[in-house]
């Protein structure tokens, strides 16, 4: 009996032990090692260089210092089997740098793939794979190529930790028909497009990940990219958008990311891009907060703060949820909180503006949150000297300005009944206040406003009227 249970605990063990497969030491020819090789062995690369690699068959190769090299019209690395894992190396130089192809399983990780012509790491027609940790950095940045990791007809992949830095076009680039992926906690700097989904990619989750200082958008889904869920990024200084969609798509969901000091716009949505919803983010500092040329978005729980331009609605999208969810915050928001309810006429605070936020003439944030308001460009003081003169003669303009950035601009206009008259004069600073000149001579004789308009740096404008003069002919001045 128990020479029985001894054997069957041996062929155990054996059957157990083929299983995890053998492993082997390789330092001269990697792919002979490969072909040489049972599927689920292990093979333990020594340091060195090596050349192109095609790997068919379920194997893990881990580098010690290796480098992986090719010609500029072949792949580094190519993988045709399922579960391969590959890590540790780097790769560099090919037109491709790690290859999958039509497989499933596979794991790539902690390699630095880096100077290929195209893809630093390519999934193609591959599902259930992970790719994770690794440096895929300057590649495409000449000829055709343009990706630091790049999917086609790929789903269920998770592509987390990875660094995407300085590549011809995009950090990760999905296109066409990528659905059901993870994209997590990626840096993507320094390319055109921190990550750019194209063609028929929904159903993905984008979450934590750092799509900052590109030359475009750090996010952007163009042409049928729904149902996607973009969640808890940042998405700082890029040069154009933080995040851009357009050309039908729609049914995202966009929240709890930090969309700051952006370009042109901090969040886009043109081109049918209908139905997103755009919630709890930190817009900021950018020269159009949101733009919308979609309809039916959307957007409420936002900071929408200290942008040239909060917000530009050029479709019809809906800008607070009901009471008592409410709307967004917007720093340029000047009313008071001192009633309560859905119609805002009960008695009492509740965190929301008494009047509406006008987003545009025929769209409104109907229950503005209250908090961090502030005016850009403030007015502190105002002085006419004097306020009655005749044709020909000057009156001193000074004024107590408070600005958040340098004024750009200051200067002191003449209107009468609402439309501008001739002569302006600029204000210079001197002290703690503006001054300037105002010549009348340009003038008839009648009652003006004199309106300051001021300028800051980031290209912030403001209006506002400072006094009334009274100008006569050269004969008809009269004492006050």
């Amino acid at each position: 009996m128990k020479t029985i249970v001894f054997c069957i605990l041996s062929a155990l063990l054996l059957i157990s032990l083929l299983a995890d497969g053998a492993t082997t030491q390789v330092n001269s020819s990697l792919q002979a090692a490969i072909d040489a090789a049972s599927p689920g062995d292990t093979l333990q690369v020594a340091a060195g260089i090596y050349g192109k690699i095609v790997i068919d068959k379920s194997l893990t190769l881990v580098g010690d210092g290796a480098t992986i090299l090719a010609g500029n019209r072949d792949a580094c690395v190519s993988v045709e089997a399922d579960d391969v894992s590959i890590s540790g190396f780097l790769v560099k130089d090919g037109f491709y740098g790690i290859k999958l192809d039509s497989v499933t399983g596979c794991t790539v990780s902690n390699n630095t793939v880096i100077n290929c012509a195209q893809p630093g790491i390519a999934l193609l027609f591959s599902d259930g794979n992970t790719i994770t940790g690794n440096n895929a950095s300057f590649n495409g940045i000449v000829g055709e190529g343009w990706y630091g990791i790049y999917l086609s007809n790929s789903n269920d992949n998770l592509i987390a930790g990875n660094v995407a830095y300085g590549n011809g076009a995009y950090g990760i680039n999905l296109f066409p028909s990528c659905c059901n992926n993870t994209i997590e906690r990626n840096v993507l700097q320094a390319n055109m497009y921190g990550l750019y989904m194209f063609t028929d990619c929904s159903d993905n989750i984008i979450e934590k990940n750092d799509m900052s200082r590109n030359t475009n958008s750090g996010l952007d889904l163009r042409f049928n990219c729904t149902n996607n869920i973009i969640v808890n990024n940042t998405i700082e200084k890029n040069v154009v958008a933080g995040i851009t969609f357009m050309e039908d798509s729609g049914q995202n969901v966009i929240t709890g990311n930090i969309v700051h000091s952006n370009g042109r716009y901090g969040l886009q949505i043109q081109s049918r891009s209908h139905g997103n919803a755009v919630t709890f983010n930190n817009i900021s500092e950018s020269q159009t907060g949101i733009f919308l040329e979609s309809s039916k978005n959307e957007i409420y729980g936002n900071r929408i703060t200290d942008n040239v331009i909060q917000a530009d609605d050029r479709g019809t999208n809906i800008w607070n949820a009901p009471y008592p969810k409410g709307g967004n915050l917007s720093s340029d928001y000047q009313g008071a909180d001192e009633m309560s309810g859905a119609g805002q006429n009960a008695p009492g605070k509740d965190g929301f503006g008494d009047d509406p936020y006008s987003i545009n003439e025929e769209v409104v944030d109907q229950y503005p949150i209250m908090g961090d308001q502030i005016k850009q460009i403030v007015v502190l003081t105002k002085e006419l000297n004097p306020e009655q003169a005749r044709v020909g003669d000057s009156i001193s303009v000074k004024a107590g300005i408070q600005s958040r950035y340098s004024l750009s601009q200051v200067v002191a206009h003449a209107y009468q009944n609402g439309k501008e008259a001739q002569g302006y004069c600029r204000l210079v600073l001197s002290g703690d206040f503006y001054e300037g000149s105002f010549s009348t001579a340009l003038l008839d004789p009648g009652q003006y406003d004199i309106v300051l308009t001021l300028k800051d740096e980031r290209g912030y404008e403001l209006q506002e009227t400072l006094g009334e003069i009274k100008v006569t002919s050269r004969g008809g001045l009269t004492s006050s």
